[in-house]
């Protein structure tokens, strides 16, 4: 785990850590708004504006439907071997907490949304995802690598970032942010 960015790691793999989240974390939306605003410092502790976001079943998902929710953006694709072992779990953190203050925001980086669409419908996974378009500048990137997991708490600030499949109890022990 990332969590505070604690790592015991020799210096070069620490070093590769911290590059690879700084990727990860510039990846993330494209947070100015129209208005011209800088992007935010994307930090452990960090508050983070919220975005629209084209839901893949038609839905907006705004601003205001997030405040004062816990926030667990997933970043997965159907090619993704991880993902596929990690997606149950996250599908039924979604199902035991949604409604509840955690609300579970999956970014799908497959290369077609329908591609994702179904996924999502063949496997039977209710957790509202978006897709990250490759053509859309400003929007929602890939990181480098999948499965990636961020939690902002209710305040809106970041709390955890995961890199890599989580184990089970991990995944479940992400309801304590709320």
């Amino acid at each position: 785990m990332l969590q505070g960015m604690q790592s015991t790691a020799p210096i070069s793999q620490a070093s590769t850590r911290r590059q690879w989240l700084q990727a990860a974390l510039i990846s993330l939306p494209n947070l100015a708004n129209a208005q011209g605003q800088a992007m935010p410092d994307f930090k452990i502790g960090a508050s983070l504006p919220w975005l629209q976001v084209q839901l893949l079943h038609g839905e907006v998902l705004t601003a205001a439907q997030l405040r004062g929710q816990v926030l667990v953006m997933y970043y997965w694709a159907s090619w993704c071997p991880f993902c596929a072992q990690q997606s149950p779990e996250i599908e039924q953190l979604f199902a035991a907490h949604h409604g509840k203050g955690l609300y579970v925001l999956g970014v799908s980086i497959d290369k077609q949304a329908d591609t994702a669409r179904d996924h999502l419908q063949k496997k039977g996974y209710h957790f509202p995802s978006t897709w990250a378009d490759p053509q859309r500048p400003g929007g929602l990137q890939k990181p480098k690598g999948l499965p990636v997991v961020i939690v902002y708490n209710r305040q809106g600030q970041l709390v955890q970032i995961e890199q890599g499949q989580m184990f089970p109890e991990d995944i479940q022990a992400l309801k304590r942010w709320m």
